[in-house]
């Protein structure tokens, strides 16, 4: 009988034991089937890689039905910023700007091309072909002053191009991060600074299209 009983036992045991081991592998097969964060966002970035790649094609066959469509022109330029390819943005947006050519939104975005490129000089060239075509372009003189102070070294270029930038900009978000680079600035040219307590606001760097 005690045999009897050990063996039972035992089955109870083996038993309880499969039934786990199904129990797990099933949860490990359930878990391997839903994506995690990081997952999620590769697809989702793949999903819009995809997308865009699609809107090139479409924009370019669309192109080469009619080769001055300025719009298409311009949002192929902006697609190829987006997908990374800044050689090819600024190629669309020279063939704009021969349709257009006082298009300061345009020239705004091709200088953000060259400088993505490596090209600080020639961005600095038509950011400020921008700016002669329209003074209040104050994204223009936005990027202008980035591209002077952090590519060139030019504080000198960058202040006048943000004090420009702030006469134009009021309470925008961009005018909240330019008021303390504008203060630094001045002081380090030994110019008092006449702006009030908003110079305080924590700098955030970057630059913006349009």
């Amino acid at each position: 009988m005690k045999k009897t009983g050990g063996f039972v036992a035992f089955l109870v045991v083996f038993a309880a034991g499969f039934v786990a081991g199904i129990l797990f592998s099933s949860w490990k097969l359930d878990s391997a089937g839903v994506p995690g964060p990081g997952q999620r966002k590769e697809a989702r970035e793949e999903d819009r890689a995809s997308e865009l790649r699609n809107r090139i094609a479409a924009v370019e066959q669309m192109l080469q039905a009619n080769p001055d469509n300025l719009p298409a022109l311009i949002q192929l330029g902006n697609d190829y910023f987006d997908a990374g390819d800044f050689q090819k943005a600024v190629e669309a947006y020279s063939k704009a700007l021969r349709i257009d050519p006082g298009n300061a939104d345009v020239m705004t975005d091709m200088a953000i091309g060259h400088r993505r490129l490596g090209n600080p000089q020639e961005a600095v060239k038509w950011f400020r072909k921008a700016v002669e075509t329209q003074p209040d372009h104050a994204i223009a003189l936005f990027n202008l002053g980035i591209v002077l102070r952090d590519d060139l070294k030019d504080n000198a270029g960058a202040l006048k191009a943000w004090e420009g930038f702030l006469e134009k900009a009021g309470d925008s978000p961009h005018a909240v991060m330019v008021r303390p680079w504008v203060k630094k600035l001045r002081e380090a040219a030994g110019t008092p600074s006449t702006e009030t307590g908003k110079d305080a606001a924590p700098e955030t760097t970057g630059s913006s299209k349009k």
